[in-house]
C-alpha cells in the first residue's frame, strides 16, 4: 500500500500544475474570439482601427498561447510520472479523447499558427480571416475532447469492467461523446473562459482610457469586450455547472457538501456499495483461474460497478474479503468530501464572483451600446473586474476536483489506488523541479505581457510597426 504522505503529494502535484496551466487556458480560448470578431470588422468595414486591434491583442495571444502549450507539456511529464496505475487501469478510455485532441484540433490551432502570426503581410485579408476563425473552432474543439476525458471521471458512463484484463474498457461510444457531464461541463467553461477574456480586455483598455480618454482603439476594444463578455457571463450564470446535480455517489456527496448539508445520511448507501464491491472482488479471485462458468460471470456482473468501493478498504483493512463492519464505516466514512466546510465557502466564492462580475459587465455594455462615454467610474471598476472571473474559474475547479475526492474516477477508481509507486524525495525534487520551470515561464510571460501592455507597439496612426 502506498503511503498517505505519498498520496497527499501527489495530490498537491497534480493539483498545483494543472491550476497552473489552466491560468493560460480561458484568456487564450477567450482571445481567440475576440481576436475573430475585431479582424470581421475589419474585413467588412475596411477600418483601420480593427485591423490595429487584431494585432494588438494578437500579441497577448501569440504569448498565452505559446504558454499554454509549454504548461501542458509539464501537466504531461506530470501525470505520465506520477498517475501510472490510474493510465493502466483506464487508458484505454482516458487516453482516446486526448489522443484524438492532440492529432485532430490541437494540432490543426498548432499548425495554423504559424500562418495566422506570419501571415499578416503574406495572405489576403480574406484568407487571414479564414485561418483565424479555423483557429478559434479548433481551440474550441479542443476543449471539448479535454473535458471529454475530465466529464468521464466525473460521471463515468460507457465503461465496464474487464475481469479478464483488470481494466476499464469503453462499452458504447455514442454514450462516452453524449456524457451530460461533458457537455454541461464544456458550455460553462467556454462561456466563463469568453467572460474570463473580455474582463482582461475591458480592465487593459480601461487603464488605456484612464492615461488617454480619446483613445480610439482602447474604447472600441473595451466596448467590445463589454458586450461579449455580458453576453457570456448570462450564458456561464443562466446555464451554471450541473455536475453536481448527477446520479452518482461521489456527485451526491458532492453536492450535500457545497450545500452545507448533513452529508451522514449518504453513508448507508456507500456501506452497501462497499459490501457489494467486496462480493465483486471475491468472485474476481474465482473468476482469476479461468473460471467461465455462466452463474458465476452473472453474480459477477451484477456486482462489478460497485469493485472501486471495495478497494476504499485498503487503507483501514488490506485484506479486502474479511472487512470488518467499523472498517466498512471508516471505508464510507473516507467517501465523503474531507473539506466540506471548505468545500461550502469556495463555491460562494465562485458564486459571488459572477454574480458581481455580471452587473459591472451589464453597466459596461449598457454605456457601450448607447454610445454614453465611458466614465472613470466605470473604468475604475473595470480594473477591479479583472480578477474575478479568474477567481470564479479557479474557485469552480477546486469545487469540482476536491469535490470528488477521494476518487480518481468517479465511483471507479480511488486516487491512491492511481498514483505511482514513487517515494517521498522523489516527489519533492520532482514538485521543486516543476515549480521551477512554471516559475520560469510565468515570469517570462508575465513580463512579455506587461511590456505590451505598457508599450502598445502602435505609432500615432494606430498601426502596428
Amino acid at each position: 500500500m502506498i503511503s498517505e504522505t505519498v498520496v497527499e503529494l501527489s495530490r498537491w502535484q497534480f493539483a498545483i500544475t494543472a491550476i497552473l496551466h489552466f491560468l493560460f487556458i480561458p484568456l487564450t480560448l477567450g482571445l481567440a474570439l475576440l481576436l475573430a470578431l475585431m479582424e470581421s470588422a475589419y474585413v467588412l468595414t475596411g477600418r483601420s482601427v480593427y485591423q490595429a486591434m487584431a494585432h494588438l491583442w494578437g500579441r497577448l495571444f501569440a504569448i498565452n498561447f505559446t504558454l499554454a502549450m509549454a504548461t501542458r507539456l509539464l501537466v504531461v511529464c506530470q501525470f505520465g510520472m506520477n498517475g501510472s496505475y490510474f493510465s493502466h487501469y483506464a487508458g484505454d478510455i482516458f487516453a482516446l479523447p486526448l489522443a484524438i485532441e492532440a492529432l485532430t484540433s490541437f494540432f490543426l490551432a498548432a499548425v495554423l499558427f504559424g500562418p495566422y502570426w506570419f501571415g499578416w503581410e503574406r495572405l489576403g485579408k480574406y484568407q487571414h480571416l479564414i485561418v483565424t476563425w479555423v483557429i478559434v473552432l479548433a481551440v474550441n474543439a479542443s476543449t471539448y475532447w479535454i473535458l471529454l476525458a475530465n466529464g468521464w471521471m466525473q460521471n463515468p458512463v460507457a465503461a465496464s469492467f474487464n475481469y479478464q484484463s483488470y481494466r476499464i474498457e469503453l462499452t458504447d461510444f455514442a454514450a462516452f461523446l453524449s456524457n451530460p457531464a461533458t457537455i454541461e461541463k464544456y458550455l460553462h467553461t467556454v462561456a466563463a473562459s469568453y467572460v474570463t477574456a473580455a474582463a482582461t480586455l475591458m480592465g487593459i483598455s480601461a487603464f488605456w482610457l484612464l492615461k488617454k480618454q480619446d483613445d480610439e482603439l482602447a474604447s472600441k476594444s473595451f466596448k467590445l469586450a463589454a458586450v461579449v463578455g455580458m453576453l457570456a457571463i448570462v450564458i456561464t450564470v443562466g446555464l451554471g455547472d450541473d455536475t453536481p446535480y448527477l446520479n452518482n455517489s461521489a456527485q451526491l456527496a458532492k453536492r450535500a457538501a457545497i450545500h452545507g448539508q448533513v452529508n451522514q445520511n449518504l453513508l448507508p448507501d456507500i456501506e452497501t456499495r462497499i459490501r457489494s464491491g467486496i462480493k465483486a472482488y471475491v468472485l474476481l479471485q474465482d473468476l482469476r483461474d479461468d473460471n467461465k462458468d455462466p452463474q458465476l460471470l452473472a453474480e459477477f456482473d451484477q456486482h462489478k460497478a460497485n469493485l472501486g468501493y471495495a478497494w476504499l478498504l485498503t487503507p483501514w483493512h488490506k485484506d479486502i474479503i474479511d472487512a470488518k463492519d467499523k472498517q466498512i464505516a471508516l471505508a464510507a466514512q473516507s467517501a465523503l468530501p474531507a473539506y466540506p466546510t471548505l468545500l461550502f465557502w469556495v463555491y460562494r466564492l465562485m458564486i459571488a464572483c459572477g454574480l458581481v462580475s455580471l452587473a459591472l459587465f451589464t453597466l459596461a455594455a449598457w454605456h457601450s451600446v448607447i454610445n454614453k462615454p465611458l466614465s472613470v467610474f466605470l473604468l475604475r471598476w473595470s480594473l477591479y473586474l479583472v480578477p474575478l472571473p479568474w477567481l470564479a474559474c479557479i474557485a469552480g475547479w477546486f469545487v469540482a476536483e476536491a469535490g470528488k475526492q477521494p476518487w480518481a474516477i468517479a465511483g471507479l477508481l480511488p486516487t491512491f489506488w492511481g498514483v505511482s509507486s514513487l517515494t517521498v524525495p522523489q516527489l519533492l525534487i520532482s514538485s521543486i523541479g516543476y515549480m521551477i520551470a512554471y516559475l520560469a515561464l510565468l515570469v517570462a510571460g508575465g513580463y512579455l505581457m506587461r511590456q505590451t501592455i505598457l508599450d502598445r507597439g502602435l505609432n500615432k496612426s494606430g498601426v502596428q510597426r
